[in-house]
């Protein structure tokens, strides 16, 4: 009887990452402090000379010739919730190319496992197998937050109407997608 183990692919664990990156977690105690040694202070710096008077035939400042200062660069816009649907639809599409690519490598490696039965083929054809089923993971995790967030509405765009008209919004929905060890699934709370 052998045992064989089996590696996490990596897109799996990109996968996991990403459904755990979206969950918040509970802030940490910090450790308490070590007491440190007490020590004389360190001595005072030396004083620094008096800043001397500029020169008195200094030209005006309209004078200078140089470099004009840059403007500052425009800030980045805040990402938005099409933004992030439109990236959540990109992995999508390279989780399901990988795992395509992948799921071919298997299929030829099972292949030749049948033509030449080595345990470096089974190995081969197991690992692609499982880096299949890692990039069909993501692809389905990352388009179906793909969906949400564009099924969704941005509660902060209707927190305006709603407040202006005096009336509150009578039910909300969240929905969100996670990923466990042993599957996935999708999430949904209900508010009224």
């Amino acid at each position: 009887m052998t045992t064989r183990t089996l590696t996490v692919p990596p897109l799996l664990g990109l996968a996991v990452s990403a459904a755990l990156s979206a969950t918040t977690a509970p802030a940490l105690a910090q450790p308490t402090p070590m007491p440190m040694p007490i020590e004389a202070p360190p001595p005072p710096p030396p004083a620094a000379p008096p800043p001397s008077a500029p020169p008195a035939s200094a030209p005006p400042a309209a004078q200078l010739v140089g470099p004009s200062p840059e403007p500052p660069a425009p800030a980045a816009p805040p990402l938005t919730r099409p933004t992030v649907a439109l990236w959540a639809a990109g992995m999508a599409v390279v989780g399901a190319g990988a795992a395509t690519t992948f799921g071919i490598l298997a299929l030829q490696n099972k292949n030749e496992y049948q033509i030449h039965p080595t345990f470096s083929n089974s190995d081969n054809g197991n690992n692609f197998a499982a880096y299949a089923d890692g990039a069909i993971a993501l692809a389905v995790a990352a388009g179906f937050t793909s969906l949400v967030l564009f099924l969704t509405n941005d509660p902060s765009h209707d927190a305006g109407p709603a407040a202006s008209s005096g009336k509150s919004p009578s039910a909300t929905l969240s929905t969100s997608p996670f990923v466990t060890p042993h599957g996935g699934g999708a999430g949904a709370i209900l508010r009224f």
